[in-house]
């Protein structure tokens, strides 16, 4: 008999599609990057309906140019301030080709006649918002300990933010932690406050963020990150299902 995440993993190639609650106004800078980032927390509640809704919807989105970026499982959570929300069975970080490319997918009357499905199998929370920083890199995913992180700036300033990663950047460098997305929120559904900033983070590889942690000068670059922020949620992960090359 399959686990529940055995179940999870055969239709994992298709649960990117899995975002209808978000039509955003363009963010960032439309001229470089006019993709549409969402990160999505996904609760599973009925597996083989969700299997069934993953298997009809691909054809459908792939004509919008909607695609998986990243799937994420998650094996720690943090969650503070006013988002009281349960550890997800899996985090999508997915991108349409556009605004206009995500609203013809939701009008799409294929995708309405199936949307039942995923509202039957699944609960959703997220974000949606433009790239505005980050490299995606290939090679050696599996062997990365993926962050999640949605920032709330201390009093609403970027300011302070913006300058503990200028000042820990070389400091996360030389501990392998890169940066492979940074997005300017600009939509929530499904009970998350709106952060500030969400960023995805990897170490290069997982033991890296002991060595990390044991290094003096951490205690510094913590008391930077503390002051800069009022409060977040922090999920730690590892790549699942997609994008593994």
């Amino acid at each position: 008999m399959k686990t529940h995440f055995e179940k999870l993993t055969v239709f994992g190639l298709a649960i990117f599609t899995l975002v209808g609650c978000l039509i955003a106004s363009p963010g960032g800078d439309p001229e470089k990057d006019k993709k549409y980032y969402q990160v999505v927390f996904i609760w599973v509640t009925d597996p083989e309906k969700f299997q069934e809704y993953g298997e009809k919807v691909g054809p459908i989105v792939s004509k919008y140019g909607g695609a998986g970026e990243r799937i994420l499982s998650p094996i720690h959570s943090i969650y503070a301030g006013n988002s009281k929300i349960e550890q997800p069975h899996m985090v999508n970080i997915v991108y349409y080709d556009s605004k206009e490319a995500y609203q013809q997918f939701e009008n799409d009357p294929e995708f309405l006649k199936i949307k039942h499905l995923r509202s039957e199998s699944i609960k959703m929370a997220g974000i949606g918002g433009y790239a505005i920083g980050g490299e995606l890199n290939t090679g050696g995913v599996a062997e990365r300990l993926y962050m999640l992180e949605m920032a709330y700036f201390k009093d609403g300033k970027a300011k302070p933010y913006d300058s503990y990663r200028k000042k820990s950047k070389d400091f996360y460098k030389k501990h392998g932690l890169f940066t492979e997305r940074i997005l300017e929120p600009d939509n929530v559904f499904g009970g998350i406050q709106m952060p500030d900033r969400v960023s995805i983070l990897y170490h290069d590889k997982a033991s890296r963020k002991d060595q990390l942690q044991a290094d003096p000068q951490h205690k510094e670059i913590e008391g930077l990150y503390m002051d800069a922020i009022s409060d977040l949620i922090w999920v730690e992960g590892k790549a699942a299902f997609v994008n593994m090359d």
